[in-house]
């Protein structure tokens, strides 16, 4: 019961942090623009099993989601991106990663 309640709450934390860090994004970028849940999702998902089993790679995956996704946009520009989707895969990795550490540790003792 607690390895599914632990992997609810990281997924949760997971979609959350990447949700919140695009959203403070879309308010910073001009003209703003909205993030929606299922780039967080597609972008945790990414950052999670990529982590897991590249390492590296669920940054890199997450930047790629990122920036797959802004190009749609009329006003792409395509370096300020990529750094963004570093920045906000890589921030939010870490909270993932502390959390879940953390989550882990209070689990099992």
């Amino acid at each position: 019961m607690e390895l599914i309640a632990y992997v609810v709450v990281v997924i949760l934390v997971s979609v959350g942090s990447f949700w919140i860090a695009g959203s403070i994004y879309g308010l910073i970028h001009r003209p703003a623009i909205y993030f929606p849940i299922s780039l967080a999702t597609k972008m945790a998902l990414c950052a999670v099993f990529g982590a897991l089993f590249l390492m590296i790679g669920g940054v890199l995956l997450a930047t790629m989601v990122f920036n797959a996704a802004m190009q749609q946009r009329p006003d792409y520009s395509r370096w300020p991106t990529i750094v963004s989707g570093l920045v906000i895969s890589i921030l939010c990795t870490i909270v993932i990663y502390f959390s879940a550490v953390t989550l882990a540790w209070k689990i099992i003792g």
